[in-house]
């Protein structure tokens, strides 16, 4: 699968969320849909894409840049596996604050753009599946996705 027919597929279930890009020399944090040449024209230095709301998540992904890419949809209303929540802080330097383009800067120093409008005790929510080892029936995590970013105080 390429990005362009990545596009086309989430394009196809999800109208509005958010997408986080993980691209070798860049970090996208923005709202869905985004430009559609802006990834394709960067389709070389893709490593993970990954679209969301509340409902889904659709993610491509490859663990190098000359491999091919993988495709993986998530729909809660389809998955009948176990789940549960986690919401987590983002890594925002909260002194530095967020910049005209609507950038903030990471603790570490690197910034990415955050589409809120508050982002003190800005939080990302992650869905965890539940599966369980064939040989025990113990419990395991066997995908998780992003559900949304929570606006902070």
């Amino acid at each position: 699968m390429t990005v362009n027919e990545y596009i086309s597929r989430v394009n196809q279930t999800i109208i509005k969320g958010w997408i986080i890009a993980a691209l070798t020399d860049e970090y996208i944090v923005d709202e869905w849909p985004l430009r559609e040449d802006e990834l394709m024209s960067k389709e070389g230095r893709v490593l993970e894409i990954r679209v969301f709301n509340d409902t889904e998540e659709c993610k491509l992904s490859r663990s190098d840049v000359g491999k091919e890419f993988a495709f993986r949809r998530i729909c809660d209303s389809e998955d009948g596996r176990d789940s549960y929540d986690e919401v987590q802080f983002l890594d925002i330097d909260d002194k530095k604050g967020k910049d005209a383009d609507g950038k903030v800067t990471a603790t570490g120093g690197g910034t990415y753009k955050l589409p809120l409008s508050s982002i003190k005790d800005a939080k990302i929510r992650i869905r965890y599946y539940l599966g369980k080892y064939d040989a025990t029936g113990q419990a395991r995590v066997e995908d998780w996705r992003v559900v949304e970013f929570k606006e902070g105080v």
